[in-house]
């Protein structure tokens, strides 16, 4: 794949709306939009205007209601109250079909592809052209495939399934799937979630031409640097109301967290993180004994012969781009991966983990990085999810002691500040840091040694980060020895040492008073 340098000109309508955009014409509008379900009241009046080919930004915390705002916009769920504009015209969808055809298409993080499919049959997919009546006419949908991609600056063999491709790749399919079907509107939810660096800066350049050419985007982020590098206003939501409604140019990253939050971060680890400072480190810095080593540890074609040790009371961070082996390298110290050579000590004593059970009776508890399919049980609740890793504990002649339970399960609720509602709602439910801190609590329970979290904090927002961040600090005081595996520079920058990973191997290993404030002695080690 080779991203155009020179993307195809736009229509002239496309030109003409590209125009409108400097009268601040707006191509949507909301008014006192509200959303309730039992015993919740998720939108409270929301109102604002996104101007025609802006790239407007969505932000708030977990369970602000900017997912039910989505659902909305793309007609999954009609509002109970309030009105939406396009373009001036009142709009009424009653499925997503609607808000389609309409002009609205929502591209989310789990892209709606059918990989097995070509390009063109996924940016065809429910409208294959026909000829004669009844046969499909390859050639022109082929043809209007690559027509649609070069819109976005990417070429790509259109006949390829579509599976075969980078996510990267697979996201500008769904791009042009959106434009073949004459988008007005885009809604991006956490599009670079799962991108390597290179891919985001791709993706930004092909967003930034869309805009030029009159298409209006409505970018959802949990990333400010995002927000105020791509964006031209941000609307916050605090509890399913407007916080603030801002322009990046004459705003700053933290005016967007106090609005998040409802109150100032200042001095805290995501307020230095922001301000572009040394963060200051999670650990206490490591202590003399050694509780985890790793010798020439590898997985065929992953990790390559990593060495490393972890001391007790330490917080260890391994960082590199998505894809570089730091999500692999946590997966083998959890269990959850199998190494083809090397091996693994634990207090001095040789190990071998087949399986997470094996890491989990040696004190290794693991935050994985897709907490969905990997981290909990979505339909169990809040208090069954917690004692997962320690039944026997909470049972006698196999049958579970429910009182006990729920009083542990309440106990780290009110300890973690988990928003829940009964220690027996289920965690699908739940916003993303409470899952996390859900997960993390099981851990507490079951008083692993060594926590090793990767991409802890994926998906959720600044203030959940902060909550994450102090809990790590307080596992590591208390002696527990943590693990961060990020591609988030930020957060390696937290860590009393990091790992610097690229293509499988340790290519560096840094302390955290050896990073500059900007992190570029990660950065530089990336390629």
């Amino acid at each position: 794949m080779m991203l155009a340098h020179n993307p195809v000109s736009p229509s002239t309508a496309a030109a003409e709306a590209a125009r409108d955009t400097h009268t601040g014409a707006s191509e949507l509008r909301l008014d006192g939009v509200t959303k309730s379900y039992p015993g919740v009241q998720a939108l409270k009046g929301v109102s604002f205007s996104v101007a025609r080919g802006s790239i407007h930004a969505l932000a708030g915390q977990n369970g602000a209601g900017k997912s039910t705002l989505v659902k909305i916009l793309s007609g999954a769920e009609s509002p109970d109250n309030g009105t939406i504009r396009l373009g001036g015209e009142l709009q009424r969808f009653r499925d997503p079909m609607d808000a389609q055809r309409a002009g609205i298409h929502t591209i989310y993080q789990e892209l709606s592809l059918v990989p097995s499919l070509s390009v063109a049959e996924n940016i065809f997919l429910g409208q294959l052209p026909r000829r004669a009546g009844a046969f499909v006419d390859w050639q022109r949908m082929q043809a209007e495939a690559r027509t649609a991609l070069d819109r976005v600056g990417f070429h790509l063999d259109v006949r390829r399934p579509v599976g075969s491709y980078s996510t990267a790749e697979q996201q500008a399919v769904e791009l042009a799937k959106a434009l073949h079907k004459d988008a007005r509107v885009l809604l991006l939810d956490e599009p670079t979630s799962t991108l390597p660096l290179p891919d985001v800066e791709r993706l930004f350049t092909v967003l930034r031409s869309l805009s030029e050419q009159g298409v209006t985007l409505l970018y959802i982020s949990h990333r400010m640097d995002e927000l105020f590098s791509l964006c031209d206003a941000v609307t916050v939501l605090r509890d399913g109301v407007n916080a603030a409604d801002l322009k990046t140019a004459n705003s700053k990253p933290a005016d967007v967290v106090t609005a998040m939050v409802g109150k100032s971060l200042e001095g805290s680890i995501a307020d230095a993180a922001l301000r572009g400072e040394r963060s200051p480190s999670l650990g206490s810095g490591p202590r003399e004994r050694v509780i985890l080593s790793a010798r020439d540890l590898s997985e065929q074609g992953y990790v390559e012969n990593v060495t490393f040790e972890l001391r007790e009371g330490e917080v260890l961070g391994i960082s590199g781009l998505i894809g570089s082996g730091q999500s692999e390298l946590a997966g083998l110290i959890a269990g959850a991966r199998r190494r083809t050579s090397g091996e693994i000590r634990v207090d001095g004593k040789a190990v071998d983990f087949r399986a997470p059970r094996d890491a989990i009776r040696r004190g290794v508890g693991l935050l994985p990085q897709d907490r969905k399919a990997a981290g909990f049980i979505p339909d169990m609740g809040v208090a069954g999810n917690i004692t997962l890793a320690s039944l026997p504990q909470f049972s006698r002649l196999s049958v579970i002691q429910s009182r006990r339970e729920r009083n542990v399960a309440g106990d780290m609720v009110a300890r973690l500040g988990m928003k829940v509602s009964g220690v027996h709602q289920p965690l699908k439910t739940l916003s993303g840091g409470t899952q996390q801190k859900a997960i993390l609590a099981r851990w507490l329970v079951r008083q692993s040694r060594i926590l090793v979290c990767d991409e802890p904090t994926r998906g959720v927002d600044v203030g959940a980060k902060e909550d994450m961040y102090e809990l790590i600090r307080e596992f590591a005081q208390a002696g527990g020895t943590v693990v961060v595996a990020s591609s988030e520079i930020t957060e390696a920058m937290m860590c009393d040492r990091v790992l610097v990973m690229a293509r499988g191997k340790v290519v560096a290993e840094l302390d955290h008073d050896d990073i500059d404030p900007s992190g570029n002695a990660i950065l530089e080690r990336f390629a």
